[in-house]
């Protein structure tokens, strides 16, 4: 075994040797129930400008939250000091605090039965060795290289960066659980100016990985930066009306949010959801299917476990456009009289399969023939409740399959009701650096504002 893998795993049990005995000083002083989270992190992020080195920033932290359970009564105390006298403090707090609490049915720990008692090796964690040195040399590389490559429109480079960082969590519990998860991540991202008649435009390219070799290369990240730089130049705005909108795989993850949002247990047991009542009913076109997999090697999603301790599992969240589960913590799921399905941190890994409607990007253009593609959203005109949609949007328009000019100032307007049900093909254009497997997207007849 390595040394960092040596010294990650002595860290865990520590962390974990830390968690137990708070869980068991909670116990010895009165609490029903007790649970911890212990969340740490270490790393650094290096940015640049004008091909100098702009700003270093090392990060090593770590906190901790206790929640007591008192008959039915619960405390919340967190702390980012560790010292056993600050975690005895924390503790008493949390359970004093429990007094004065008001008593729910629906508190405290899951199930014994519901606890993940397997733990998969998912592949989530990589020495990935990167210094401030080396971080500064890739950052000010992409400065560098945006600068000699001297594309036609693109004025100059916005900043570019680069980060690496290990994740330590821990959760335990006095039902028995008690699990150190530890992940890696790397990123490198520019931004770029763009300018044509006195108007600026800008835009990035990025990678995101567990490990250092699955980061792209420079010239792809840079490329990416160009391109959607370039793209955004000589726009024009729209007249309003009705369009055949294709939002792109980086603008339909929005999308995917706000129906992710509608589905969480904790909107729907406070009816703020234009989708409660919905299990078993159909809420997607019937041509999706969402499948979500936690366990994939390296996923930006997987985990054996949520934030609750309950074991997560592969399946359909959506099948045929029937929704099929909410997305449930233990707390919201008892608020609903149903079972957790491990959902108390969110999502895991999405993939969106349209049946018998998948093109490539360029086939979707030509079978829709004329509309916009949206690249970018912006704005936060969403009601959940009642589904209602405005936001502001970019992209550009085209005709005959083909790309015509770049829009901008455009707000799109609908219900998300209704956009769920419309979506009509995708595109096969996936993207890994995001938790959400899916391609471009296809809505017909959808409101734009413009002129």
């Amino acid at each position: 075994m390595s040394s960092f893998k040596e010294d990650l795993s002595a860290e865990e049990s520590r962390l974990e040797q830390v968690s137990s005995e708070v869980v068991q000083f909670a116990l010895s002083n009165g609490a029903d129930e007790c649970e911890v989270n212990i969340g740490a992190v270490k790393g650094l992020s290096v940015s640049c400008r004008d091909q100098d080195v702009e700003n270093i920033e090392f990060n090593r932290d770590n906190g901790m939250s206790i929640t007591v359970y008192k008959e039915k009564r619960s405390g919340v105390v967190s702390t980012n000091d560790l010292s056993k006298e600050s975690i005895r403090e924390a503790v008493l707090s949390a359970i004093n605090l429990a007094k004065y609490s008001d008593p729910d049915p629906c508190s405290g720990l899951a199930d014994k039965a519901l606890i993940c008692n397997s733990f998969r090796d998912l592949n989530l964690v990589f020495e990935n060795n990167v210094d401030a040195d080396y971080a500064a040399a890739k950052a000010l590389e992409l400065d560098k290289m945006a600068e000699e490559q001297k594309v036609e429109g693109i004025k100059k480079s916005d900043g570019s960066s680069f980060s690496s960082y290990l994740y330590t969590t821990v959760i335990a519990n006095s039902n028995g659980f008690n699990k150190a998860r530890s992940a890696s991540s790397v990123s490198a991202d520019i931004t770029l100016l763009g300018e044509s008649d006195g108007k600026m435009q800008r835009a990035s390219g990025s990678s995101i990985a567990r490990a250092l070799e699955d980061i792209y290369s420079p010239q792809r990240i840079l490329d990416e930066a160009f391109e959607k730089t370039l793209l955004k130049l000589n726009s024009r705005k729209l007249n309003t009306g009705k369009y055949n909108v294709i939002f792109t795989r980086s603008a339909v993850q929005s999308l995917w949010g706000n129906f992710s949002s509608a589905i969480s247990g904790g909107t729907v047991y406070r009816n703020r959801s234009f989708l409660c009542n919905s299990l078993g009913k159909q809420v997607l076109s019937d041509k999706v299917t969402i499948h979500e997999d936690p366990f994939v090697l390296k996923g930006l999603g997987s985990r054996n476990f949520d934030s609750d301790g309950v074991g997560v599992c592969a399946s359909d969240i959506v099948k045929d456009g029937r929704l099929e589960q909410y997305l449930l913590s233990v707390y919201s799921a008892r608020k609903l009289g149903l079972q957790s399905n491990g959902h108390a941190s969110g999502t895991h890994n999405w993939y969106i399969s349209f049946k018998d409607a998948t093109y490539s990007f360029d086939e979707l253009l030509s079978k829709v023939g004329e509309g916009v593609v949206v690249t970018g959203l912006m704005g936060q005109g969403i009601d959940l409740v009642s589904g209602n949609y405005s936001r502001g949007a970019e992209g550009y328009y085209f005709k005959d399959g083909k790309f015509v000019h770049s829009v901008d100032g455009i707000t799109i307007a609908g219900n998300l009701r209704d956009m769920f049900l419309n979506m009509e093909a995708m595109a096969d254009d996936f993207d890994e650096r995001y938790k959400v497997q899916t391609g471009s997207i296809f809505i017909p007849d959808m409101t734009i504002s413009g002129n």
